[in-house]
């Protein structure tokens, strides 16, 4: 390669030494400094993203906090009621009356229901009800959509009372 360099005019050595050196040059920016410089300004913007992110689940920790201390007590217990009653009527007073196909005790702690058609939205309230004024919980539920109708399900659930 040497011999062949200096075979070549002083012009062109010139020429192909510059050539030489741009394309070194070229390959040194497009295979190192490209992807380095890219991957480091990513780097950034992911690092601004999650400092973000960390901020506001903090704000949200803080708010989740404060709304938990100022909701006050949480009403339990039955009130003297066996689940069995209770779900039978908060289900109907809650607007599944028209739903509520059977309700059976599972144990002595357990409440089987069965609703078919039930408005979703009623349903999610009604289970939101018994949880927050009796600490009632749902143990296992199963959810199939009735295809004729938006929002309406057929459910099957099992509710468990606080002491099980």
């Amino acid at each position: 390669m040497k011999a062949w360099l200096e075979s070549l005019a002083a012009r062109e050595r010139i020429m192909v030494i510059v050539g030489a050196t741009a394309l070194v040059l070229f390959l040194l920016y497009a295979l190192i400094w490209s992807p380095v410089r890219s991957g480091y300004l990513d780097l950034q913007e992911s690092v601004a993203v999650k400092r973000d992110t960390a901020v506001w689940m903090q704000e949200s920790a803080q708010r989740l906090a404060q709304l938990k201390r100022s909701r006050g007590p949480v009403a339990r217990g039955l009130g003297g009621q066996s689940l069995l009653a209770l779900a039978d009527k908060t289900a109907r007073s809650d607007g599944l009356a028209d739903a509520l196909k059977r309700v059976e005790p599972e144990g002595s702690n357990n409440v089987k229901v069965w609703l078919e058609g039930a408005s979703f939205d009623v349903l999610v309230a009604w289970l939101g009800s018994l949880s927050n004024k009796y600490g009632i919980n749902v143990d296992t539920i199963t959810l199939e959509r009735v295809s004729e109708t938006a929002g309406r399900i057929n459910a099957r659930l099992t509710l468990r009372t606080p002491e099980s």
